[in-house]
């Protein structure tokens, strides 16, 4: 049994409501006393690659140029879930152009680009055809999502190629981290002995343990002030919305805030910002995944 994702477990069904992320509600001090025992959290560093061509599930990109070719010519399993985010060094514009999208077969089946800006409004596209995919011009990363349901059918993969056309102005300071929840684990934010700096554009992205609820806390160091000039914002997957794509906005977590629990049962995207004036010690961000008769056993 998994001790730190016990209580996590326990702390989320009997004090806290799942998911509350409410801009002004109470200081949850209690999570912070959670993370003062020596419960076995391993340090997540950030995830890096030098490579310009991914072709397995999950990765970071840098590159100024380059691709994903994933499965193209292969099935999708059931229920599979990879995520690439997309940084190409500092961008500040991107083309995007899918080569190949073989056949998706089922709705249960999407590729989704989601398109971060910094201090400005985050769009998803669902991918469904070859060619330029509009909507991506002015985005500093770009994230991109296969997820697959129960039913896949013939589905196959994908082959898309990207490059940055023009630079932008993030602090190269700013972070990428994939991380399996199946791995009781902790971010802390930034990963220097340092402050964070201005205008941070940092991803997070949580992968779930399929049958499990991922738990997140959130713990407050020190971000800018009390308001959200300094912000986390929080996404999460819903494999069953009505939604074209399934990623959708949860709420942000500001300076206000000491300290919250965030669950889900499938991928979670969180993204942190800061601007142009004023910085702090940041945050931590500590995961496991948990189920329902996990302190039982």
């Amino acid at each position: 049994m998994n001790f730190f994702a016990c209580i996590l477990a326990v702390a989320v069904a009997s004090q806290f409501t799942a998911g509350s992320i409410i801009q002004g509600h109470s200081e949850k001090q209690p999570l912070q006393e959670i993370l003062q025992f020596d419960s076995g959290l391993n340090p997540i560093a950030p995830t890096q690659s030098d490579s310009s061509l991914l072709t397995t599930c999950n990765g970071v990109l840098n590159s100024t140029s380059g691709g994903i070719a994933y499965k193209a010519f292969e099935p999708i399993a059931a229920n599979e879930r990879c995520v690439w985010t997309i940084r190409g060094g500092n961008a500040g514009e991107f083309s995007l152009n899918v080569l190949n999208i073989g056949s998706l077969g089922s709705q249960d089946t999407q590729v989704i680009v989601t398109c971060l800006r910094h201090r400005s409004t985050t769009t998803h596209i669902n991918v469904n055809q070859t060619g330029s995919v509009n909507g991506v011009s002015s985005c500093n990363l770009l994230v991109i999502t296969l997820a697959s349901g129960s039913d896949v059918s013939d589905s196959t993969g994908f082959v898309l190629e990207y490059s940055v056309l023009r630079a932008g102005s993030l602090s190269s300071r700013s972070r990428d981290y994939i991380v399996n929840a199946g791995n009781a684990a902790i971010i802390s934010y930034p990963d220097l002995p340092l402050s964070y700096t201005n205008s941070e554009l940092s991803t997070f992205v949580i992968l779930p343990v399929r049958g499990s609820t991922t738990n997140l806390i959130y713990v407050r160091d020190l971000l800018e002030g009390t308001t959200c000039y300094d912000l986390l914002a929080v996404y999460r997957f819903n494999a069953s919305s009505t939604l074209q794509t399934k990623w959708e906005y949860a709420g942000r977590l500001c300076g206000n805030v000491l300290s919250d629990i965030v669950t889900n049962n499938d991928l979670l995207l969180i993204t942190f910002e800061s601007d142009q004036s004023v910085v702090g010690t940041g945050f931590q961000l500590a995961l496991a995944a948990s189920t329902s008769n996990q302190c039982t056993s």
